[in-house]
């Protein structure tokens, strides 16, 4: 969970341009490949990975709130890191897009691996 956050951390901190190039080439990748559909899926599986970690480690109380606390934090943490890049900016979309991510990915969490406990 740790290295996966740190890639986070180091795919937003890097130029898009070759993203954007990506992009253009198909709109099949247009889509899969867009920042809100990265945001979305990136910060989702974070959230999962810190419910399952709980979940492991039987800290169960609080552990959606917990979860989702922490992902969407650094979600934020991540997009004010972005603000001093000259190649990158604050975006609350792109905070939406994680909690969306998040809240969409713990209520899949809880339906497919929670009821079960």
């Amino acid at each position: 969970m740790y290295v996966y956050a740190v890639l986070l951390l180091i795919g937003a901190s890097v130029p898009t341009s070759n993203l954007m190039r990506i992009q253009r080439f198909n709109k099949f990748f247009s889509f899969v490949l867009s920042d809100k559909t990265i945001h979305f899926f990136g910060f989702g599986l974070l959230a999962w990975l810190l419910c399952y970690g709980y979940r492991k480690a039987a800290k169960t109380q609080w552990l959606y709130m917990k979860s989702a606390v922490l992902s969407v934090g650094y979600g934020f943490v991540i997009e004010l890191i972005q603000t001093p890049l000259p190649y990158r900016i604050f975006s609350w979309d792109d905070l939406a897009a994680d909690a969306a991510g998040v809240a969409t990915s713990l209520i899949l969490f809880y339906v497919l691996i929670g009821r079960r406990s």
